[in-house]
């Protein structure tokens, strides 16, 4: 349960690094972008080791946690957006 409570943590990071990322991208700044992409590895990995090292049978649970809160925040931010006239159509 451990792993899975930090995998959400690490999926809201990355979530909020990928909307950086993605504006960094557009905007065409190359060393905001470098610098999201790594930190987005960064956060993965510490999340990632930390589970292994300390709850290595949570490590799957982690996993979960990340992609979920990535996929469902992703999903809701562009619903967001495009009820407010900003998303793609």
């Amino acid at each position: 349960m451990t792993g899975f409570l930090i995998g959400l943590a690490c999926g809201a990071g990355e979530l909020f690094l990928l909307t950086r990322l993605t504006k960094a991208l557009l905007a065409g700044n190359t060393l905001q972008t470098l610098g999201f992409a790594l930190g987005k590895i960064m956060l993965l990995a510490a999340a990632l080791v930390s589970v292994t090292v300390w709850f290595r049978d949570d490590l799957v649970w982690c996993g979960v946690g990340v992609s979920s809160v990535l996929v469902i925040g992703a999903f809701v931010i562009n619903l967001l957006k495009h009820r407010n006239g900003k998303g793609e159509k």
